[in-house]
């Protein structure tokens, strides 16, 4: 299983759900993170876990135009080395992000899996950078949404049915227990936290929300001590000028503990497939407002509200409203916990999992519709 990074973003902690699950069933798995970061813990728990070779050399490469081709020719040769080294069966390569595995796993001999966490977009761009656009339709390909499903099929001309559709899933274990633990975020008796968590970049929306709360502050109508809270790694050039109620307190190891002293939990997201902190806010019983992006809807269903993509007017409105409807944020609560219990739990995850590496490892046609 070869993971882009070990960082606390969504994709890797999909990926170590991926390993714990394939692990449990008896499949003898091996991680490769291509960088280091706070998960390999995480990974090494799960399964026997390396980092590649020379990734900081490559990656200062990386900086400059004029080495960036030696920079993936090196990607290509140590992948190569990597599956030699290793000799699996089958070559999960979880993001587009590593899709340096592709053809050395395929010029090797070895069926791969190819996990997509992201847009169209940004897979097209990911591929272009790579040169793998053309493997595609010669590995298993499985999408953590249903519009990064609907992605795949217009870039490969697949049919429906031969991509594998596995929505991404926290783990509930892990978020329950975590969310006990006591954070250093002292919260005044009646005082209301609107909350996001993610990266502070521009894809995360950061900039909106800021323009979303100040909005909100500047109001005359808004009767309550509000303050709003940004857990993640930061980065001031983002989010620009700050309102004194607005707070960016950078990247926390147990971001739960912080989430789940939130009243209200927002999606700002110009681009999001299916972000696991959507589901994960769910779980900790907190209503949702988020922009209709990627596969949100499909995560919130009717336990949340989901306003139209970049409209910061409707987002704020939605917000303004819940803050002064202790009732409905109540009743949205519930709701979002029993939802994301009921369709997004690990158990069928891990089910789903196994089907599709079972299926892998015994081949099977792709099919073109144009």
């Amino acid at each position: 299983m070869v993971s882009h990074e070990a960082s606390r973003s969504g994709a890797p902690r999909i990926a170590v759900t991926a390993a714990r699950a394939l692990a449990g069933q008896g499949h003898d798995v091996r991680v490769i993170s291509r960088f280091p970061g706070p998960m390999l813990a995480d990974f090494a728990e799960a399964a026997p876990t390396s980092v590649e070779p020379l990734h900081r050399l490559r990656r200062r490469m990386r900086r400059f135009p004029i080495l960036d081709a030696v920079a993936r020719g090196m990607d290509s040769a140590v992948a190569a080395s990597t599956i030699l080294r290793h000799r699996p069966d089958l070559v999960y390569v979880n993001s587009v992000a590593a899709a340096a595995y592709l053809r050395p796993a395929r010029w090797l001999g070895r069926r791969v899996i190819l996990h997509v966490h992201e847009s169209g977009a940004v897979t097209s761009e990911f591929l272009s950078k790579t040169g793998a656009a053309a493997e595609l339709v010669r590995v298993h390909l499985v999408a953590c949404s249903p519009s990064t499903h609907r992605d795949l099929t217009e870039i490969t001309g697949l049919e429906p049915e031969s991509i594998e559709l596995l929505p991404s899933v926290p783990d509930d274990a892990e978020v329950a227990t975590r969310a006990e633990e006591t954070a250093e975020m002292p919260k005044p008796a009646g005082q209301l936290i609107v909350g996001a968590c993610g990266a502070v970049e521009p894809r995360k929306g950061a900039d909106l929300w800021v323009e979303m709360a100040s909005s909100i502050l500047a109001s005359s109508s808004t009767d309550h001590d509000v303050r709003f809270v940004w857990v993640g790694q930061d980065d001031p050039g983002a989010r620009g000028n700050l309102p004194p109620a607005v707070e960016f307190i950078g990247q926390r190891k147990n971001p739960y503990s912080y989430m789940s002293q939130f009243d209200i939990f927002t999606l700002p997201s110009r681009d999001d497939p299916f972000p696991l902190v959507v589901l994960e806010a769910m779980l900790l019983g907190l209503p949702v407002v988020a922009f209709d992006v990627g596969g949100v809807r499909a995560q919130v269903g009717d336990a949340g509200i989901v306003v139209p993509a970049g409209d910061t007017v409707a987002f704020a409105g939605a917000v303004r409203r819940l803050l002064g409807d202790e009732q409905e944020r109540v009743e949205l609560a519930v709701a979002a916990r029993q939802r994301a219990q009921s369709s997004f739990s690990t158990k069928a995850f891990s089910e789903t999992l196994n089907r599709i590496v079972q299926s892998a490892g015994s081949g099977g046609a792709r099919v073109r519709t144009h």
